[in-house]
C-alpha cells in the first residue's frame, strides 16, 4: 500500500501547479502586463467578467464596481506544465492568451482563497432557474455571493437571461481549461519568488524577465518541448524543495 500524497505527486494529469497567463488588454501587450505584475509583486483583477453567473439576473442596473465583486476574478489554469501551449492560439476565442505569465504553486494558493471553477451542467437545459435561485444571494447574503458567484460556470446549452426573448444560440464547454478564480473581492493577490515555480515567456525574452522577477526564479518559453528546459525545471525544483513531479 502507498501513501495518497506519493501517489498523487507523481500523477502527470494532476498539476501541482497554478498558471496565471497574460493577454492584450487594449494598448497593453502581454509583455507588458506580465513586466507590469513582476515589478507591482501582485495580481490584480482585471475589468472582465468572467463569470456565468451575470446571465442569472437582471445587470443593468448595477454599478460597475458590483458587477466585479459579483462576476469578475483573477484566472489561473490547472492545465499541466507541458501542455500549457494547448491554450496559446485557439481559433475563435474571445480571450486569446499569449505565451507570458506565472506557474503558481497550487498549495500555496489553495490557502489564499483560489478555487476550482464550478462548473454545472446545462446540457438538459435546466439550469436557468439554479442560476438565478443562486443569483438570489445577492439580495440576502451579500456576503457570500461575492465569494461564490465569480467561480460559477455553464457547459451545454447557455443561460437564457431573465428578460430575453429566447436563449442565445450555440453551446459552450470550457472544462478543458480546468480553471480555477481567485474572486474579485479576494484580490489583488500579491506574491514572492517562493510562491512562483517558473515564469513564462517567448525564449529570446527569457533574461529580461528573470531580471525582472530575480530570486532565482527561472523563465522558460512554454511554446517550446520541455525538454530544452530540463536544467532550468530541476533548479527549480530544488529551490522549492518539491516533491512533485513538475511536468
Amino acid at each position: 500500500m502507498r501513501d495518497i500524497g506519493d501517489i498523487l505527486n507523481f500523477r502527470t494529469d494532476i498539476s501541482p501547479f497554478l498558471v496565471h497567463m497574460t493577454r492584450r488588454l487594449g494598448l497593453v501587450t502581454p509583455y507588458d502586463s506580465l513586466g507590469q505584475i513582476l515589478q507591482q509583486r501582485q495580481l490584480i483583477c482585471g475589468q472582465t467578467l468572467v463569470s456565468d453567473a451575470r446571465y442569472g439576473m437582471y445587470t443593468d442596473d448595477l454599478e460597475e464596481e458590483v458587477k466585479h465583486r459579483l462576476f469578475g476574478a483573477v484566472c489561473f489554469t490547472e492545465t499541466p506544465l507541458a501542455e500549457v501551449h494547448n491554450l496559446l492560439e485557439i481559433a475563435y476565442r474571445n480571450i486569446n492568451l499569449a505565451p507570458y505569465g506565472l506557474v503558481f504553486l497550487k498549495e500555496r494558493l489553495e490557502r489564499r482563497g483560489v478555487s476550482p471553477v464550478l462548473y454545472l451542467n446545462n446540457m438538459a437545459e435546466d439550469k436557468d432557474s439554479v442560476f438565478q435561485a443562486l443569483c438570489d444571494l445577492r439580495v440576502h447574503n451579500g456576503d457570500e455571493a461575492e465569494q461564490l458567484l465569480p467561480l460559477l460556470a455553464v457547459f451545454g446549452r447557455k443561460i437564457w437571461p431573465p428578460g430575453a426573448a429566447q436563449r442565445p444560440p450555440g453551446d459552450v464547454d470550457f472544462r478543458w481549461e480546468r480553471e480555477w478564480r481567485l474572486p474579485y473581492v479576494r484580490s489583488p493577490l500579491a506574491f514572492t519568488e517562493y510562491d512562483v515555480f517558473v515564469g513564462l515567456c517567448p525564449h529570446n525574452e527569457i533574461a529580461h524577465f528573470e531580471g525582472l522577477m530575480g530570486g532565482g526564479v527561472r523563465f522558460i518559453d512554454p511554446t517550446r518541448n520541455m525538454k530544452w528546459y530540463a536544467t532550468q525545471l530541476v533548479q527549480s525544483r530544488q529551490r522549492l524543495d518539491l516533491k512533485a513531479s513538475v511536468v
